[in-house]
């Protein structure tokens, strides 16, 4: 990974977790996906009327010679029908982008793959495609996708023809007005965009001019030309110093290009922030029946306190509320949080109490299962304490099998493992799991089993192994 690519990723996190995020895919995500782009849309478009796609370096012309030859822009709605009603399988970057707590989506795409990806990722859409649509929102919406080109479903609305861009302004102004706004209070990343749509061009400049150049940073992938795509030195020796003149041009609009070799490099680079934003939400794993060999106050206490430390490095706690660690993990929590409300925010804390009754007609286990897995989805980063339970049939204190699970499923997902060991029970044959397979989990960061190796020291008071849980915390989100 580049340094460029790396800054890209910390500060684009850095705007995921305060929630002012934003995504504004062009056509090139979509065709990722098996859809067209511009020139794919217009080449029998320009077979018709005698024209040849390749040859064009005016688009927008091109599909108006073809209502000005046809007398209307039938062809060209049929054309949008045909091209994007039928369903494209979504991409691996339209799944990650609907994941990551982004609640702005902008597209000047026809096709339906952002919101597609959304619903998957159930997610409550509130899609707008028209401008009369945007004076009213969904209740409770999760995310906004604005189509500011218009929708497959209604072709005749698309904006594609000259005609089409000579009144945008006018018919639709709230769109133009709602970007500008997003544009000045968003941190937006580009993604499958050439910058050579009119309407954005003017949009950018209307924001730069009216804040007098201080606009807030935004980011764009682009990638990198390729001599493979050009016949010829000379060709190739071209595009590269225009793309160089482009990328220069994007600074005027504070847009800091991201430079991949390939395209399969920006599906990793989606990863990378996906998995960085869910390290800052830890999941705490436990049961205990009893805390022996310590006392119920030294334990609880150390719940309690290890909670409230991670709220206060401003990441997430996840808890299942399990049998004597829940009330803990709740309490420290939130003791964290209104201590100081302007610091630390409810949305710090996600809780999935485990149903003890059944009332449907799905069994309790596979309830449970459902609710672990939708629990560690949350988290990136999973804490292990104690594990245990009472035997039912002989009230003999055994280790807890849920937890258990919970760490074979947080293994499945590529969640970091932090057993607190000194804890015993499941903890403990945990952390000698991890500490026997220690590059299986950990052989990207260094300075961690050392940190890891202190947490089996059942000789000091739990509360002690808190800094050390905390430090382990800052190596990996450092």
């Amino acid at each position: 990974m580049t340094s460029q690519q790396e800054n890209f990723i910390k500060d684009y996190l850095k705007h995921l977790l305060t929630g002012d995020a934003a995504v504004f895919a062009g056509a090139g995500l979509s065709v990722g996906a098996g859809y067209v782009d511009w020139r794919g849309l217009l080449k029998d478009i320009a077979r018709e009327i005698d024209l040849e796609v390749d040859r064009e370096t005016d688009l927008i012309s091109l599909a108006q010679f073809h209502v000005n030859e046809r007398g209307g822009r039938g062809g060209l709605n049929q054309k949008i029908i045909e091209e994007f009603k039928e369903k494209a399988e979504l991409s691996d970057n339209h799944k990650i982008l609907a994941r990551l707590p982004v609640h702005t989506y902008w597209t000047t795409n026809y096709d339906s793959l952002i919101e597609d990806a959304l619903i998957a990722a159930n997610k409550r859409v509130d899609i707008k495609y028209q401008s009369s649509q945007l004076p009213y929102s969904m209740l409770k919406q999760d995310a906004i996708v604005f189509k500011m080109h218009g929708d497959a479903n209604h072709p005749n609305e698309a904006t594609l023809t000259k005609d089409d861009y000579e009144q945008y302004y006018k018919k639709n102004e709230p769109f133009i007005t709602s970007l500008s706004a997003d544009l000045i209070s968003k941190t937006f990343l580009f993604v499958g965009f050439s910058f050579t749509d009119p309407n954005l061009d003017y949009i950018l400049s209307r924001v730069k001019l009216s804040l007098n150049n201080n606009t807030r940073p935004h980011y764009c992938i682009i990638r990198k030309t390729n001599r493979k795509d050009f016949k010829n030195d000379a060709d190739f020796d071209y595009a590269v110093r225009r793309q160089g003149f482009m990328i220069s041009d994007l600074k005027r609009f504070q847009i800091q290009s991201v430079i991949v070799e390939d395209y399969s490099e920006i599906t990793h680079l989606f990863r990378e922030i996906e998995l960085r934003y869910k390290r800052t939400a830890v999941f705490i794993s436990g049961s205990a029946a009893t805390y022996s060999p310590y006392s119920s106050d030294e334990a609880i206490s150390f719940i309690h306190n290890l909670a409230k430390e991670i709220i206060k490095q401003k990441l997430t706690v996840v808890s299942g509320f399990g049998l004597g660690i829940g009330s803990a993990v709740i309490n420290g929590s939130l003791d964290a949080i209104y201590t100081s409300p302007n610091k630390y925010s409810e949305d710090q804390l996600i809780l999935r109490p485990f149903p003890q009754i059944k009332t449907s007609s799905k069994e309790l286990p596979e309830l449970w299962d459902e609710y672990r897995k939708k629990m560690l989805s949350f988290a990136g980063i999973a804490l292990f304490v104690f594990g245990n339970k009472e035997d039912s049939a002989n009230s003999k204190i055994i280790n807890a099998n849920g937890v258990q699970e919970e760490f074979e499923l947080a293994t499945q997902y590529n969640i970091l493992p932090i057993p607190i060991g000194a804890t015993g029970y499941i903890a403990k044959n945990i952390w000698l799991s991890v500490m026997k397979n220690f590059d299986k989990y950990y052989s990207d960061f260094s300075g961690i089993r050392d940190l890891l190796d202190l947490l089996n020291d059942d000789r000091k008071p739990l509360i002690e192994h808190i800094p050390t849980v905390i430090q382990i915390l800052k190596n990996i989100n450092k």
